[in-house]
């Protein structure tokens, strides 16, 4: 495996056009629309019966073809294959902006009409800008269920740096207590869809960045959003950031099975140390992913993806990972494993410190003061665009076998 170097981000580059235009420089920040690639080719996707098993995490340079991908601008349609690889076996399809969409300001909360086929019901997000803020557009975190997911408020707020917050049972219920496929307002618009909960959720908050470019009144910079969660909101942040190309920084907070673990890894831990880990099996007590993904609960090594590629879908805006080592439960060292073979995706692209990971031994979803100077760089390069700020972050007690599981090199791309 070969290994990433950093290097000068020029981050100030942040939109493409939605074919992936690219000028010269590195690749942007974020792109102008919610998918880049949905205009290529989609790849073979076999039965589950059909699928070879692959004990290593899967090489995210290859594609369905057999060929390798040789240029910067091969990835678009790679990360195409992936997103169908994962809507097919794994979190169901996501659609995009429905046809009913009607977004409006009232005092600080966004009200967003979404229909489809006679259906609607109204999503609202509370934004709060603050105190001393610019007058004009500025920067701003979508908080999961809270106006900054479990990550401390005056990092942004000291930044002038607005909050705006997901309430995700506006969607679906988080389903801790049982819950059906059929349940939610999503699926009074989407009968029959595939889409688990995690897609459901991600999709309403792409409906909110969709409202903040048609509200200008919003005083939103909408070149510089994050997104942010921790448990299974760190998964909802981790989804919403791959699924949507206009998000600029993804922080998934101990997002476990689901997030940034590996489901191969995992279910390889659970057997190594004898002990319960948010593998496939353990994972879908509640209906977050697709139906299809049960097949694999036993067989992880059928998926013909990992999570490494869904990090990867990020690719080449910037993600922090943050995790913790305390709870076995959550996986830690799986997801030391999925940073390490990401980081070589954004490494091919020429901004490997755009990807980091962070690791400290506190209790599930507890802030640690050791993880506050990692996400003040992540924040100040990535929302305020401060070049200068080093964000090369790749911190783990963990060593892994990467002959092993990353058995696959990194090329160099043109």
């Amino acid at each position: 495996m070969a290994a990433g170097t950093g290097g000068t981000d020029g981050s100030s580059s942040t939109s493409t056009t939605s074919t992936g235009g690219q000028s010269s420089g590195p690749p942007p920040l974020v792109h102008d629309v919610e998918d880049t690639g949905e205009d290529c080719p989609e790849p073979p996707l076999p039965a589950f019966s059909e699928l070879e098993s692959i004990s290593h995490l899967p090489d995210p340079f290859e594609m369905a073809s057999g060929d390798r991908i040789s240029s910067v601008s091969d990835w678009r349609c790679r990360r195409a294959e992936i997103k169908a690889e994962i809507e097919k076996y794994g979190a169901g399809e996501k659609p995009g902006k429905p046809g009913t969409f009607e977004a409006s300001l009232s005092g600080n909360t966004l009200s967003i009409k979404v229909g489809e086929g006679g259906s609607s019901f109204t999503i609202t997000a509370p934004i709060n800008r603050p105190a001393g803020a610019p007058n004009g557009p500025i920067p701003a975190i979508i908080g999961v269920n809270s106006p900054t997911g479990s990550l401390p408020a005056q990092v942004f707020s000291s930044r002038g740096i607005a909050t705006i917050t997901f309430n995700s049972d506006q969607l679906m219920s988080n389903g801790f207590s049982g819950g059906s496929r059929t349940d939610g307002n999503f699926y009074k618009l989407y009968p029959g869809t595939t889409a688990g909960s995690m897609i459901r959720w991600a999709w309403g908050i792409s409906r909110i960045i969709d409202a903040l470019e048609m509200l200008p009144e919003a005083n939103i910079d909408t070149k510089h959003i994050a997104v942010s969660g921790c448990s299974f909101q760190g998964k909802i942040a981790l989804y919403s950031g791959a699924f949507d190309e206009r998000i600029a920084l993804t922080i998934p907070h101990e997002s476990g099975g689901g997030g940034t673990i590996s489901w191969r890894y995992s279910d390889m831990l659970e057997k190594r140390d004898k002990t319960e880990v948010e593998n496939l099996l353990h994972a879908q007590g509640a209906p977050w992913y697709a139906a299809a993904l049960m097949q694999f609960n036993n067989a992880p090594d059928k998926l013909p993806y990992d999570h490494h590629e869904l990090m990867a879908m990020v690719a080449p805006r910037a993600l922090l990972a943050i995790e913790s080592t305390a709870i076995a439960r959550m996986g830690a060292e799986a997801a030391r494993v999925d940073a390490l073979a990401a980081r070589e995706i954004w490494a091919a692209l020429g901004v490997p410190f755009r990807l980091g990971a962070s690791e400290e031994n506190t209790n599930h979803c507890v802030w640690h003061n050791g993880f506050t100077p990692d996400l003040e760089a992540y924040v100040d390069r990535y929302l305020l665009g401060k070049e200068d700020v080093d964000t090369d972050i790749l911190r783990s007690k963990y060593t892994i076998d990467t002959d092993t599981w990353i058995p696959w090199e990194t090329p160099t791309l043109q």
